[in-house]
């Protein structure tokens, strides 16, 4: 190990202490902020503990840190490092980062951090304060690169996805004026998806069923296949008669709203969630033609106001059938699908390039906090 480091139980490093309860109907807004699980969510009128601190989940959400520099108040759902041992705030506050608290996390139900299992975990820490000064440089100076090479693929995406909408809007525009409006039951079969059955859990592998969740739905109308889920070949025959179609269209229906998208040819046969619905057009409907109008306000506002509110919001399929567009002849529809094309295909390339960068991102971090701890940034 590096001269000057050594290796100690993380109790001996920082002593963790469960936040303070306070009730909603108790909670006056002022200038100190009040801490749970996710970080600063409200502020009181009050403080408990004095800044810089660091908190971090203790029930709900597990793993996530926050170096919070004023005064504030820790709710009962966090942690907070109530004695420093003479370390470094900042630098605790990245320790934690790179120690990965979510590992200890326990219970079936609502994840649980118990301090007194993380106590006695042996952590190597630099013993001069100097040291981890300029460690926490070192770190704020990578950090803040990183944040800003997010930030900028952020740009490139929200603009191309602003362009891709604005040329949507005005095609669209002009259609309402020559084309005939007719609402969607007129041109498609509107079908709701299936839960899977009682019982029944997603596979732990990957089979020849995949069951796609509005959760797969991204905004570009592609599907993230990360996340996509698989069934048995047990689950697929219960519920066999609801599978979908390649080219189908489906539409979130509850949930978030009104995201839509098509199946592509490889997800051919799959299963399609409760929460959503698929649209079997006529054969005069080309459905990406209908997808590009879902990317318009008219679409949106239409969907917004005949969905109810709900603990879960939800757009009825009765309704949906109502939604009204504007139809032009095939070869005007073929003329539209062109045009759009290249812009929704900038866009899905740019989604793929932003979540590979923010992965590569949080890969350097994890990298860099691992060599900072290491002794290998001194």
């Amino acid at each position: 190990m590096k001269a000057g480091w050594e290796v100690k139980p993380l109790g001996e490093v920082c002593t963790l202490q469960r936040g303070f309860d306070l009730p909603k109907r108790l909670r006056t807004n002022g200038p100190f902020p009040l801490v749970t699980s996710n970080g600063p969510t409200d502020t009181h009128d009050t403080a408990k503990v004095t800044g810089p601190g660091v908190t971090t989940g203790r029930s709900g959400t597990i793993g996530a840190v926050h170096y919070i520099e004023a005064d504030f108040w820790p709710l009962n759902t966090a942690l907070y490092v109530k004695d420093f041992h003479g370390n470094d705030e900042k630098y605790i506050w990245y320790l934690l980062q790179a120690f990965d608290l979510s590992q200890f996390a326990s219970g079936a139900g609502v994840p649980t951090l118990n301090r007194n299992h993380v106590h006695g975990e042996l952590v190597a820490t630099a013993g001069n304060l100097e040291v981890q000064k300029r460690i926490v440089a070192v770190l704020d100076a990578a950090f803040e690169g990183l944040t800003r090479a997010k930030e900028n693929a952020e740009t490139n995406l929200q603009n191309a996805r602003e362009l891709f909408v604005r040329l949507v809007e005005e095609r669209f525009a002009e259609l309402s004026s020559v084309g005939e409006n007719k609402k969607i039951e007129e041109i498609a079969q509107v079908k709701g998806g299936k839960r899977l059955p009682k019982g029944s859990k997603f596979s732990e592998k990957k089979t020849d069923y995949p069951y796609i969740s509005v959760k797969n739905f991204t905004d570009d109308g592609s599907i993230d296949y990360a996340k996509l889920g698989y069934i048995d070949l047990e689950t697929h025959e219960a519920i066999s008669r609801y599978i979908i179609n390649k080219e189908d269209m489906y539409i979130s229906i509850a949930g978030t709203i009104g995201k839509t998208g098509i199946v592509p040819l490889e997800l051919d046969g799959a299963h399609l969630t409760e929460n959503a619905a698929r649209l079997i057009f006529v054969p005069e409907i080309l459905n990406e033609y209908v997808y590009f109008f879902s990317k318009t306000a008219n679409f949106q506002d239409q969907v917004g106001l005949n969905t109810r509110t709900a603990a879960q919001p939800k757009l009825a399929l009765v309704r949906l059938k109502t939604v009204t567009l504007p139809i032009v002849g095939l070869d005007e529809q073929r003329n539209v699908i062109s045009d759009f094309e290249g812009a929704r295909s900038l866009c899905i390339d740019l989604e793929r390039q932003y979540q590979a960068k923010v992965q590569d991102i949080a890969d350097l971090r994890q990298s860099l906090l691992q060599k900072a701890f290491a002794g290998e940034l001194t």
